[in-house]
């Protein structure tokens, strides 16, 4: 199992958790703007098409009107740098289907000095652990386009399975892409989660 809950702080399990996850506040309003203002982290975070801006006053209100029983929350990855947290991303839940217990979730490093650095993997195992144990979720289910292949793997090493392709379905300042759509079910989650922690 990767989560360890602190309060309202979802961390990874172990003594040495280095990456936690935790609601956005409007103290985060200004970094996150300043995220979606850069053109790279845009554009692989949505193809960096018109309609992903927003005004910092959107992205204020939406955070401001954040509610537990909201059917989309954002949420801040931190991880542990010189004694104490420093945000590097957002991630986020949208749609939640009370019904079918399912959700679409967006996720963004928008520190780029960590790309690569394996903190989106890890941040991602704890916001899937942080959904489908408070939540109660059967499915978790995302998108990206083709191009943007180190996002796929990261979505792959979390259990994650490509479920379709959508033919030139996903526009981006270049052109338009192939979206895939990828899910990952509770019950491959529960095998995931059962094999770390018998060690197999």
């Amino acid at each position: 199992m990767h989560l360890r809950a602190t309060g309202f702080y979802f961390l990874e399990k172990g003594r040495r958790s280095l990456v936690r996850i935790r609601l956005a506040t409007e103290e985060d309003v200004p970094l996150i703007y300043l995220w979606r203002q850069d053109e790279e982290v845009a554009y692989w975070s949505s193809g960096g098409h018109g309609y992903s801006a927003v005004t910092f006053s959107q992205l204020s209100e939406r955070i401001r009107g954040q509610r537990s029983d909201s059917r989309s929350l954002m949420y801040m990855v931190e991880i542990r740098e010189d004694g104490g947290w420093k945000p590097i991303g957002s991630c986020h839940f949208r749609d939640f289907d009370a019904v079918s217990r399912s959700v679409i979730i967006g996720f963004t490093i928008g520190e780029k000095s960590y790309w690569g650095k394996g903190y989106g993997t890890r941040a991602l195992r704890v916001f899937v652990d942080l959904l489908f144990q408070r939540y109660n979720l059967h499915r978790i289910q995302l998108d990206t386009f083709d191009e943007n292949r180190r996002a796929i793997r990261c979505y792959e090493k979390c259990g994650f399975v490509r479920e379709g392709v959508l033919r030139k379905a996903f526009w981006t300042i270049h052109g338009y892409r192939d979206k895939i759509v990828m899910g990952l079910l509770r019950e491959d989650w529960e095998k995931d989660r059962a094999g770390h922690e018998d060690g197999s």
